[in-house]
């Protein structure tokens, strides 16, 4: 597929995607042609066994400042479209951010606002810029983040925090974030594509087959009790323990090497 919205760079000697959202004169702001070719990148990754770990990150001077209001202005007019689109856009890019096998990475190199903030919360690890600005902006115009933003951020950072960071609407810096536990990292500007592909790099030379059962008994973590999740985790590992990866990975511990993991 031919993208006009995004670029997607493949290196498939890391095993890594990067999708950079490329609308920078907007600042990386979603329309619904954006917001479908995401998705579609992010399908093609997931379906792409060369690839082992996703970066999405913005053009120019933004992560993501939100949806275009101009465009949804111009292509929402009832409530009932209002919720279709809504339904929409998750089912399109946030969730699959979420769900993907793979992990997801999130490169704030500037504003991530609104939809850009939720869609920051949805991957798996975030590093910002030092003095990118971050937040939910809804409740400063008397909205509600329809796409995760009050549960994720719940999920991150615990409900008395949740609350001072989207009920007082803030806007948080890069080292701000990072202080709450809402990013990983904050860095400076010209060290942000180095870190992120540094930790990107790490992830990928992991089994892919032990790093997508970890993501997933990780993100079920967060909605079974202790209990369940002990169970999960006990059968997830006898099932890794049925992979090639898993067998490579005792050969080259017993031999004292770096173990090549093929995904299998």
């Amino acid at each position: 597929m031919e993208y006009t919205t995004i670029v997607v760079e493949k290196n498939k000697d890391d095993f890594i995607s990067k999708i950079i959202l490329n609308r920078p004169e907007a600042s990386n702001a979603l329309t619904g042609n954006m917001i479908g070719e995401i998705g579609h990148a992010l399908l093609d990754a997931n379906e792409d066994d060369s690839i082992h770990v996703v970066i999405i990150t913005g053009r120019g001077k933004s992560f993501c400042a939100g949806v275009d209001l101009k465009y949804f202005k111009e292509t929402v007019s009832t409530l009932w479209q209002q919720e279709e689109w809504y339904r929409w856009a998750n089912r399109t890019i946030i969730n699959p951010l979420a769900q993907l096998s793979k992990p997801v990475i999130a490169e704030v190199n500037g504003a991530a606002l609104g939809g850009g903030y939720e869609m920051m919360l949805a991957c798996d690890l975030a590093v910002a810029a030092e003095d990118a600005i971050i937040g939910d902006q809804h409740i400063n115009f008397g909205l509600i983040g329809p796409r995760g933003s009050t549960q994720r951020t719940t999920w991150l950072l615990g409900p008395r925090r949740a609350k001072e960071v989207i009920l007082m609407g803030k806007r948080l810096t890069g080292i701000e974030a990072e202080k709450i536990g809402l990013v990983n990292r904050a860095v400076p500007k010209n060290q942000l594509d180095r870190t992120v592909h540094e930790m990107a790099a790490q992830i990928a030379q992991k089994s892919p087959v032990a790093v997508r059962i970890a993501k997933a008994l990780i993100n079920r973590a967060l909605q079974i009790d202790l209990s369940t999740s002990e169970q999960l985790e006990i059968m997830s590992a006898i099932v890794n323990a049925t992979s090639e990866d898993f067998v490579e990975g005792m050969i080259a511990f017993n031999e004292k090497r770096k173990p090549v993991f093929k995904g299998k």
